[in-house]
């Protein structure tokens, strides 16, 4: 289960990939920001203003992955 963990933030030489990384660490950042403000704070999420930074972020990781096309 672990090799299995390993290999997914892993480009195709083996080395860990940072911007991997970082969309696992967004898109889990986006799940525990919805479940705090609807569990804890007893409001509905509103993703729209989450989404903002949000989508910042993820056109900067795609322009990563963009740029390192061979890995």
């Amino acid at each position: 289960m672990i090799a299995w963990i390993k290999l997914m933030f892993e480009d195709a030489h083996g080395v860990p990939d940072d911007a991997r990384v970082a969309a696992f660490l967004l898109v889990l950042g986006f799940l525990a920001q919805s479940a705090w403000s609807i569990v804890v704070e007893h409001r509905p999420f509103d993703p729209v203003q989450y989404g903002s930074g949000a989508a910042a972020l993820a056109a900067g990781i795609g322009a990563w992955f963009g740029l390192r096309r061979d890995q």
